[in-house]
């Protein structure tokens, strides 16, 4: 009889078994806050955090004063290391009514926009309606949004809104990972 065929087949039933397995990755929501800078642009802002761990649940909801055709997102993404002293990996800036029309597609985060999508009403395209509430509601942050071999840290992401240059709201979102 053929022994190495039997431990090859135990060895690829096992690993796929592992990886079909739930990660034992816990998010650690410490901070949540959206601000609205500017209202001249925006009647509401506002983020609630309703569970912080070992899945957190956020709703947010916002409305604007008049319809908005054009708008800018800064994203600043850091990671805080446990002196509390912070290594910024990096921002960027975009086309926030491109930015709209491409988080539907498949890309590497379709999984996770499409979450979104199915606890929001979020607008899929400029121009944004003005007097009209969106909301994402009861969304549950899950260890699989995260990739296969993140590591145990503090991360920042901070968001910042901007119509012709001006600050309208900014949004920051600081998590952990731990395992």
């Amino acid at each position: 009889m053929n022994y190495r065929a039997w431990i090859y087949l135990i060895g690829f039933v096992t690993s796929l078994s592992v990886a079909q397995a739930k990660r034992n990755l816990t998010i650690d929501l410490a901070n949540l806050t959206c601000i609205l800078v500017d209202p001249s642009y925006g009647k509401e802002l506002t983020c609630v955090v309703h569970r912080r761990r070992p899945e957190p649940m956020i709703s947010a909801r916002f409305k604007l004063v008049k319809t908005v055709s054009k708008f800018n997102i800064h994203f600043y993404v850091d990671i805080i290391k446990s002196d509390n002293s912070i290594i910024k990996l990096g921002n960027s800036q975009v086309d926030g009514c491109k930015y709209l029309k491409l988080m539907y597609n498949d890309n590497m985060y379709g999984k996770l926009y499409k979450r979104v999508q199915q606890h929001s009403n979020l607008p899929k395209k400029c121009p944004i309606p003005g007097n009209k509430l969106f909301e994402i509601r009861n969304y549950t942050v899950q260890a699989d949004d995260y990739p296969p071999a993140v590591p145990e840290f503090t991360f920042r992401l901070t968001l910042k809104i901007l119509k012709d240059d001006n600050l309208v709201a900014i949004i920051f979102f600081v998590a952990s990972t731990i395992y």
